[in-house]
């Protein structure tokens, strides 16, 4: 037995019956040896060729490392050979049966990389014969980690002067974005360029968008810029994508800018290209910037749909130019590719009723009915809540319900919020008791308007009862509520209860603002509570991030508008 045999563990890596060690002798009949397995090993100077019965051979050749010939520490073999299991190119089975050298040596340099304390300048001679752009790209392709991959590009383009192939730099470039490198990414695009490849149009897109998300805009006009250089065109599906994107980041200037620049010029816009563009300028209130988009579409041989209508007119009555947006709703009916919805009605009605232009808005109402388009429970919603008086209210529910419209959340909502400003809570309530035979989920603000209104009418335990049925129906209570809650408390004189709700309101995380601490601790000096006052303060401080005054000056003991019950 050698000397280094016996301070070796057995192997039992892939290949079990394989021992790679290195000793300084010539290849020899006399150094040929038979492994239990039946495997013929012949020992060389650089390692063994180890070979089946079937005369079937694998070669692995060990790095030359610059140590003495005669003395090869087995623990450094045995590291080499025993490759880390996280980057196994392959298993056993599919070394054994593929045979195939470069895969072993794949498997060498992903487990020298892996490893960091092996030098890969100690083994440029053998790295240089043996590495080429395809074993370099199955190498990045087994390393997960996106900067040991860099580490390794840069050190074969710089010691190897290897040239990768544009397959490897697509690859890592994907891999660098989707980790978040974009800095990274942006230097390894350099590489690429300077080894004379062009990116693709599918590179170009990828890279784009990736960069784009995080905000790095001018990496992404300095990519678009290449465009006509290199004659790369985006696809239409994917400008539109990031037109999109930008515009729902509220990156509208952006968004024009790369259609002004780019895209108009080197893809093929559509009518949605057009719709995004409308609705982004429409969105920051430069409506008239959108009409001249809308004017300019034809040139471009688009024709504006349904959707680019109903976004103009909803623009021009947001900022309250309804007469514009009706003129566009006249000039729709008038096309015979298109046909106005209930949603080009329904902006009209919008615009009309933040007016106050009722008169109008209900010509309009009747002339959508007159054209076979049945209002949607949105159009009610916008009517109701534009009369904003209880009877036509009522009326137009009345309605909705012969047309067998059903109600959504904020039909409840404004006539419930209607009735309590007219004082009429028990008919309030009973809209709320409707909730249970109706597929809704009820939300606080359907509550609100009840539970003030009781607590002014200095009915607490009406409103306590109101907010036990919102917590059956699970809708907790919010902010609105719980200082709702702790003032009508207060000024029914009920300081504890107001305490108590304040308590809840911290520990489940929804404590009330400024105002309504404020008013609590005024309370609580007028009814002789300056304890709990100070501790009232103290806690809103410290958990509510809440200022006040300091905590050490004199507690006043005066003024609040709230009035307290003796």
């Amino acid at each position: 037995m050698l000397w280094f045999e016996s301070e070796m563990p057995e192997l039992k890596g892939d290949l079990p019956h394989e021992r790679f060690l290195t000793y300084p002798t010539a290849h020899s009949k006399s150094n040929q040896s038979k492994t239990a397995s039946g495997y013929l090993q012949t020992r060389g100077f650089c390692g063994f060729k180890t070979e089946a019965a079937n005369g079937v051979g694998l070669q692995m050749n060990l790095l030359l490392f610059n140590t003495r010939h005669s003395r090869v520490r087995a623990s450094t073999i045995s590291a080499i050979a025993r490759f880390d299991e996280r980057y196994r190119p392959f298993g056993t089975k599919e070394a054994i049966h593929r045979c195939s050298p470069e895969l072993w040596f794949v498997k060498v340099v992903c487990t020298l990389l892996v490893r960091s304390h092996f030098c890969l300048d100690s083994c440029l001679g053998y790295l240089s014969q043996n590495l080429t752009p395809l074993t370099s790209f199955e190498v990045i392709t087994r390393l997960d980690n996106p900067r040991l991959a860099v580490r390794f590009l840069e050190f074969s383009r710089v010691n190897l002067s290897l040239i990768h192939s544009f397959k490897t730099y697509n690859l890592l470039l994907r891999s660098l974005c989707e980790s978040g490198l974009h800095d990274v990414a942006k230097v390894v695009f350099d590489y690429m360029r300077s080894d004379g490849h062009l990116p693709n149009s599918s590179m170009i897109e990828f890279l784009v968008l990736s960069f784009t998300k995080v905000g790095k805009f001018d990496f992404v006009k300095e990519l678009l810029s290449q465009l006509p250089s290199e004659k790369i065109a985006m696809d239409t599906f994917t400008s539109n994508s990031l037109l999109n994107w930008l515009v729902k980041q509220n990156k509208v200037n952006e968004a024009i800018f790369l259609f002004k620049e780019h895209f108009r010029l080197y893809s093929r816009p559509d009518t949605w290209t057009f719709n995004i563009m409308i609705r982004g300028l429409c969105r920051i209130g430069k409506v008239n910037k959108a009409f001249e988009i809308f004017c300019n579409m034809e040139s471009f041989g688009c024709s504006p749909d349904v959707v680019t209508y109903n976004t103009l007119i909803n623009g021009f009555c947001r900022v309250n130019e309804v007469d514009r947006g009706h003129w566009l709703l006249k000039e729709v009916k008038l096309r015979d590719e298109i046909s106005p919805n209930a949603v080009t009605y329904t902006s009209v009605i919008l615009g009309y009723c933040k007016l106050g232009k009722m008169e109008e808005a209900s010509c309009i109402r009747d002339e959508m009915i007159n054209s076979g388009i049945q209002p949607t429970a949105v159009t009610f919603n916008i009517l109701i809540d534009g009369f904003g008086k209880v009877k036509m209210g009522l009326k137009l529910w009345d309605e909705m319900n012969a047309k067998n419209i059903s109600p959504n959340v904020y039909t409840f909502a404004i006539l419930i919020n209607a009735l309590c400003k007219d004082n009429r809570l028990d008919e309030a309530r009973r809209f709320l008791s409707q909730l249970k035979c109706r597929d809704i989920v009820p939300k606080p603000f359907m509550y609100n308007p009840v539970i003030d209104g009781l607590c002014k009418a200095g009915n607490i335990d009406e409103a306590n009862a109101v907010v036990a049925e919102m917590e059956e129906k699970r809708c907790k209570p919010d902010k609105v509520t719980f200082t709702i809650l702790i003032i009508g408390h207060c000024m029914k004189g009920r300081m504890l209860e107001a305490i108590s709700i304040f308590n809840k309101t911290v520990t489940i995380g929804c404590g009330p603002d400024n105002i309504t601490v404020n008013s609590l601790i005024s309370c609580l000096l007028k009814a002789g509570m300056p304890n709990e006052a100070f501790r009232i303060m103290q806690l809103a401080s410290e958990d509510l991030n809440l200022a006040f005054p300091s905590l050490k000056k004199p507690m006043p003991l005066a003024s609040t508008d709230i009035p307290v019950a003796p």
